[in-house]
């Protein structure tokens, strides 16, 4: 017996293979065995008995799913009138929120075994950094001085965090361990030092300076030596270490846009992934370095761009009446990404299957939910 399915049918079909029944209402269970659409049932599956019975059977080929997204995201929410940090299923299914105080929580960052986030919180126009414990909720204090700590980042192991402080009269990096003792200032320049990033596999931390009158890129040790990185005429900032840690993809702009390129940790084979100046946001590794993720102006609307670092080609996400704003994040097999979203006037959280240009909102508040980040556990 051949199975004919017809062009609706079959595209329901796989959109509820990769998303589930929580990501499309169509995917409905219903009485008769249909699929639940728009415009009420589709039409049931029809059988066609071959004319010959010595003829072969021949099914109608399938596509392989996609595994639906596991793990949780973590973002910021003022949905309760306050900003605090929240945790998502991504499926949106379940929703929970991890800080409750009277505070401004913003800025998480995951920690490398993904059991802890980093945060920046602001009370009275201070800001410190504290790092939560998922499972347990419990919060330690990683900084406590009268001026801006900011930016955390983690060091490979999950023991150290790098940041910013302004307590010192201008911005400079500094190194504290997780518990806040051993505060270490790494670096000591009249101009402003900022951004710090760890890079996943050394001590070594990449952060934006224009020490040399223009924002560039260097990379500094726990012994406090700085190398230079980039010293384009355009400034420079968004740093970002491939997972290996052997090249930094980064963000040159032009005037008020911005091209996103490569340098290697060797500071050679600095080139750009786009040809022209646009408006991208700080540029994410996929979990294999094999490719950068950034929102993006399209030339349709506002988007997800994909760049593949091996030869440099592009794939766009797009949905219509979906405008990504804000660095995207990844899921941990690299299959999806999250992304903060403007959508009927408020900023949402969306996930879009990379292959299939699939887009779900998963959460839906009045408000802003925001600055999010995957973590696998």
């Amino acid at each position: 017996m051949t199975l004919q399915l017809n062009k609706r049918q079959k595209v329901a079909t796989f959109a509820c293979l990769i998303f589930g029944a929580v990501f499309l209402n169509a995917c409905g269970s219903t009485t008769d065995g249909g699929l639940a659409g728009a415009g009420g049932l589709v039409d049931e599956v029809t059988a066609t008995a071959p004319e010959q019975t010595d003829v072969p059977v021949t099914e109608v080929p399938t596509e392989t799913p996609i595994p639906p997204p596991s793990g949780h995201i973590v973002f910021t929410s003022d949905r309760d009138g306050t900003m605090n940090l929240y945790m998502t299923s991504p499926d949106g299914s379940e929703q929970t929120r991890l800080t409750a105080s009277n505070s401004i929580d913003t800025d998480p960052r995951v920690s490398p075994d993904g059991s802890r986030v980093a945060f920046v919180s602001t009370v009275n126009n201070n800001m410190d950094i504290y790092i939560l414990e998922i499972a347990s909720r419990s919060i330690t204090r990683v900084t406590d001085a009268p001026e801006k700590d900011s930016a955390p980042s983690w060091s490979p192991d999950g023991t150290r965090i790098a940041f910013e402080s302004f307590r010192d009269g201008n911005f400079e990096i500094y190194v504290a361990n997780v518990d806040g003792s051993n505060t270490i200032r790494l670096t000591n320049d009249p101009a402003g030092d900022s951004s710090p990033v760890w890079s996943p596999v050394a001590d070594e931390i990449t952060f934006v300076s224009n020490r040399f009158g223009n924002a560039d890129i260097l990379i500094l040790t726990l012994n406090g030596s700085v190398s230079t990185l980039t010293t384009n005429v355009a400034p420079d900032s968004a740093p970002a270490w491939s997972p290996d840690g052997s090249m930094i993809a980064f963000k040159t702009y032009s005037d008020k846009l911005a091209n996103v390129c490569l340098i290697g940790r060797d500071g050679l084979n600095q080139h750009c992934l786009t040809s022209a100046p646009s408006e991208y946001s700080a540029p994410i590794w996929s979990p294999t370095g094999t490719s950068l993720a950034v929102s993006a102006k399209q030339s349709a609307g506002y988007g997800v761009d994909i760049f593949n670092v091996a030869d440099e080609t592009l794939t766009q996400l797009y949905s219509a009446g979906v405008q990504p704003l804000g660095a995207p994040t990844w899921s941990s097999d690299g299959l999806h990404i999250a992304f903060q979203a403007e959508t009927n006037g408020n900023v949402e959280l969306y996930v879009a299957a990379v292959a299939t240009n699939e887009f779900a909102i998963i959460t839906s508040t009045a408000g802003f939910d925001g600055e999010p980040t995957w973590t696998a556990q």
